[in-house]
């Protein structure tokens, strides 16, 4: 009987979700991408994402299999240990405030019988910072295999970050942030988060005087590339941004490359010369991932492996 996990990348807008066999694949037509709801009730939310598991469970397309186990990349605040959301003043997710969501998908998932026959019998559902997911699955499956030591950040509504030393997360380092995580370290006269994110980018655009009217850096990108001087400038400015917080927070690490992921690294071509402009360490290889949901789904399902595993060890 084959085994499946479903991971999920759950964002303020949308979740995007994918399932993997044993081997940590992909599975070929299993990747979707749904609302996120964020702005609901409690309950709908919670309804929403136990539809999601349903969802992807029928693009299952084995006659007998297993579902061994739901993961998700989650925004925090969050405990990711207890499944409990601490997220407010964002303007998503917030009336999970306090809720165990581990608890409230499994009690549900457990009344429907087509999903509870094919639960696997220690049947995990975890959670991590999707930062540290994204990060794992790069050192599986993506750039930072090919680096010993390496630091992953996703640029996106604010700033994730991983550091990596011999395919392990580091968390705790002398010349590591709390968690491994600088979006809350101080830059700038604020933190790393205001600079290094969608907001940080949309405000150099509103100090260069550059219309924005969807506040989308996509279209800031399309009007970069048909050569939009203050766009450009824009860019090139949000590119020494990120150059100084590697300086700062990055570079005592001592890693050998860094990878970016998030929808902003889409666009490192009209930023990558504003970072070195600032970098210190020219040498330092600055790559971009080639798909950060696919490498946040194989963390996924690493973490997924790591619980079960540990789960195995206890029993």
């Amino acid at each position: 009987m084959n085994s499946y996990t479903i991971a999920f990348d759950v964002g303020g807008l949308f979740i995007k979700s994918a399932v993997l066999n044993s081997t940590g694949e992909v599975c070929s037509d299993s990747f979707a991408i749904f609302p996120a709801k964020s702005k609901d009730t409690k309950e709908n939310i919670i309804e929403n994402l136990v539809y999601l598991i349903q969802q992807q469970a029928n693009r299952i397309l084995d006659k007998d299999f297993k579902i061994a186990g739901v993961g998700y990349a989650f925004p925090g605040p969050f405990d990711y240990v207890n499944g409990i959301s601490y997220i407010k003043d964002v303007d998503k997710f917030e009336d999970l405030y306090g809720v165990n969501l581990r608890v409230e998908i499994e009690n549900r998932l457990k009344k429907i019988p087509s999903i509870r026959s094919k639960m696997n019998e220690h049947f995990p559902i975890v959670f991590d910072n999707d930062a540290n997911l994204f990060s794992l699955g790069e050192q599986m499956a993506g750039k930072a295999r090919n680096y010993q030591r390496s630091v992953c950040i996703t640029i996106g509504t604010g700033a994730g970050s991983g550091y990596l030393e011999n395919g392990r997360l580091v968390t705790s380092h002398h010349a590591v942030p709390e968690n491994g995580w600088i979006y809350n370290q101080q830059f700038g006269g604020s933190v790393v988060d205001e600079y290094i994110s969608k907001r940080g980018i949309l405000r150099i655009a509103e100090e260069l005087g550059v219309p924005v009217p969807d506040k989308e850096v996509k279209t800031l990108a399309e009007m970069a590339h048909r050569n939009h001087p203050n766009a450009q400038e824009v860019f090139r400015r949000f590119g020494n941004n990120i150059g100084s917080v590697i300086n700062q927070y990055v570079l005592p690490f001592q890693p050998d490359g860094v990878i970016l992921g998030g929808q902003i690294a889409k666009s490192k071509d009209l930023f990558i010369h504003g970072i070195y402009e600032t970098l210190q360490k020219k040498s330092l290889l600055i790559e971009r991932s080639d798909d950060t949901s696919l490498s946040t789904f194989v963390g996924v399902a690493n973490l997924l492996q790591q619980t079960m595993e540990a789960k195995d060890c206890i029993s």
